[in-house]
């Protein structure tokens, strides 16, 4: 059967607590289910004993604690966290031992990872066995709140380098949860993806919107994708334009819903909810707040502003109010279950461009213009100057794809002031060596000569 979202995390935080040696010595008879209160009450503790375990165990945050004055009993609430300072991207530059809370020893599973692409920051973060497991358990238990766990066969299609990848830790989240889960790779052709797919009888697919969008275009005079039976399409990393939710519902004749994690946080996180439009994310293990960008201060409930997550009950590297750079809102989720839900990523901060005129220019916004046209199967943009430069691939060849782009790119009120779009049309797998990056907005300069090489 399906569980609500409400009904995984109070599930997940009545395991947890049954497994606490210290919260239940400290509130006996807390080992039962778990309610509104004692969900709330565990995670305040959670919070509490992160605090502590960073402040003696993180060279890192011990100097920004002291620095600031700050005793970490001090630290009681959620809202006491505005006293702290904010951990920034930079901050996991290089090999990161400074925020390490574990010996090396008990590190499961270090990841090396990019902020965007491979010219962003280089980012390290280290998870030990106990966050592994965490991790693991809560994705099991989000994907039952789509998906039944009898006759579900999932294809993970997201990367899987050498095998120990993230596709290989949700196969075995899933199934952990009575669900059947073949291990792709993102990297893998759109014939072999297909095909596994097909073998394995799957009718759940779980990766990056810009694979399945790939698979569709690159397949579909050659197989009917709405005869495969799938009854679910659940898509990460990306923004997810009108025009491509409405073609892949159309092409699969299934739903489409939004999956939206980062590595920092530890992959699985927020999954979008059809009844209120927003995402609900795993409470018990992470805090979030929304701060203005520009002041650090906190904006009221459905503004849109920088996400800022701290990893609560978290092992080998905790993070405490780190600053995501993805803007969105936060609120309560208005559809009958007691958590607050996450507004759509509406942009990057590191991935915008601001024009001459003040206008932001950023992926999302784009898309809504660029996956209207049927025969763009992906693209990537730049700015030369004063000019967007987009480089589309064509699923397929025709004469009007140039004419119909940019005229649509010129009814954006954000491309006033810009010199005229330039826009070059490449032949289909053009840009499939880019699938495992995510889409912003850079100067052309150096990056055109590197994919065209």
């Amino acid at each position: 059967m399906i569980i609500t979202f409400e009904q995984g995390l109070y599930e997940l935080c009545a395991g947890r607590i049954g497994q606490d040696e210290e919260y239940r010595r400290l509130h006996p008879g807390r080992d039962g289910e778990a309610d509104e209160n004692i969900f709330q009450e565990y995670r305040t503790f959670q919070l509490q004993r992160t605090i502590r375990h960073v402040y003696e165990h993180s060279p890192f945050y011990r100097k920004q604690f002291d620095r600031y004055g700050i005793i970490p009993d001090e630290i009681r609430e959620f809202r006491d966290l505005e006293r702290l300072p904010f951990t920034r991207p930079e901050d996991l530059r290089g090999s990161g031992y400074g925020l390490l809370c574990v010996s090396q020893r008990d590190v499961e599973r270090p990841v090396t990872f990019y902020s965007s692409g491979t010219t962003g920051i280089r980012k390290r973060i280290y998870f030990s066995k106990s966050d592994i497991r965490h991790i693991t358990d809560f994705i099991g238990i989000a994907m039952n709140t789509i998906a039944d766990t009898e006759n579900t066969r999932i294809l993970s299609m997201i990367t899987n380098s050498e095998g120990r990848g993230a596709s290989e830790l949700f196969a075995r989240s899933v199934r952990s949860r009575g669900m059947d889960a073949v291990v792709g790779d993102m990297a893998a052709s759109s014939e072999d993806l297909l095909a596994l797919s097909v073998s394995h009888r799957c009718n759940v697919w779980f990766g990056d919107i810009t694979t399945m969008y790939r698979i569709a275009k690159e397949m579909e005079d050659q197989a009917d994708m709405g005869s495969l039976g799938m009854k679910l399409l659940f898509v990460t990393m990306g923004h997810i334009s009108k025009p491509m939710r409405m073609y892949m519902e159309r092409t699969f004749a299934c739903k489409v819903i939004a999956h939206y994690g980062l590595t920092e946080v530890g992959w699985g996180f927020a999954i979008e909810c059809g009844r209120c439009g927003g995402y609900h994310y795993n409470e018990l293990d992470v805090y979030t707040e929304v701060i203005d960008p520009i002041t650090g201060s906190r904006v009221q409930d459905g503004t849109v502003g920088e996400l800022t997550y701290t990893t609560i009950g978290r092992d080998a590297m905790p993070l405490i109010r780190y600053r995501s750079g993805d803007m969105a809102y936060c609120r309560d989720s208005g559809c009958g279950q007691r958590l607050r839900v996450i507004g759509p990523i509406m942009r990057r901060l590191e991935g915008a461009f601001e024009t001459k005129a003040g206008n932001l220019v950023y992926p999302a916004m784009l898309e809504e213009v660029i996956y209207s046209v049927d025969e763009i199967e992906d693209y990537r943009p730049y700015i030369d100057g004063n000019q967007l430069v987009l480089y589309a691939e064509l699923s397929r060849e025709s004469e009007s794809v140039r004419e119909r782009l940019m005229e649509r790119l010129e009814t954006l009120p954000e491309l006033s002031g810009m010199e005229r779009p330039r826009i070059e049309l490449l032949p289909s797998g053009t840009l499939r060596k880019f699938c495992f990056e995510k889409k912003h907005i850079q100067e052309i300069g150096r990056a055109v000569e590197i994919w065209q090489e």
